[in-house]
C-alpha cells in the first residue's frame, strides 16, 4: 500500500470524513509529528516520551512566524497569541482541553517556556 500524503493542517483534506481525518492523524503520529492544525486550533497527540522538539532552536524557529507557515507546534500558538497581544493590546487566551492523563500540563509548561524565552 504506497505511502499517503500527510497534511499538517486537516482543513486541506481532500476528503474530510472521520476515517480520513483518523488515518491522517495515525499517520503523522507514527513519524513522530504529533502536533497538527485545524485552521487555527492545534490537535496533540501525547507520545509519552519526550521528542526533541522543545528546545532554543524550536523557540527561535517559531518567533515571529505566521500560524501554519513551519510544521504545527505548540510554539506558534503562544507565539500568535503573544503577538496578537502586543498587536491589539487585548489580552489573549489559550484553551488548553483533553482527557485526564492527555498531557495538558505539559502543554501548558511548553506554552510558558515560549512564551518567557
Amino acid at each position: 500500500q504506497p505511502q499517503q500524503k500527510d497534511y499538517d493542517d486537516l482543513c486541506g483534506l481532500p476528503d474530510l470524513n472521520e476515517k480520513t481525518l483518523l488515518e491522517n492523524l495515525r499517520n503523522r503520529f507514527k513519524q513522530e509529528k504529533i502536533y497538527t492544525y485545524v485552521g487555527s486550533i492545534l490537535i496533540v497527540i501525547n507520545p509519552f516520551k519526550f521528542l526533541p522538539i522543545y528546545n532554543p532552536k524550536y523557540v527561535k524557529m517559531y518567533d515571529n512566524h505566521q500560524l501554519g507557515k513551519l510544521e504545527p507546534h505548540i510554539y506558534a500558538v503562544a507565539d500568535v497569541a503573544y503577538h496578537a497581544m502586543l498587536q491589539r493590546r487585548k489580552n489573549q487566551c489559550i484553551v488548553i482541553s483533553g482527557e485526564s492523563g492527555s498531557g495538558k500540563t505539559q502543554s501548558t509548561n511548553f506554552l510558558i517556556h515560549h512564551l518567557t524565552a
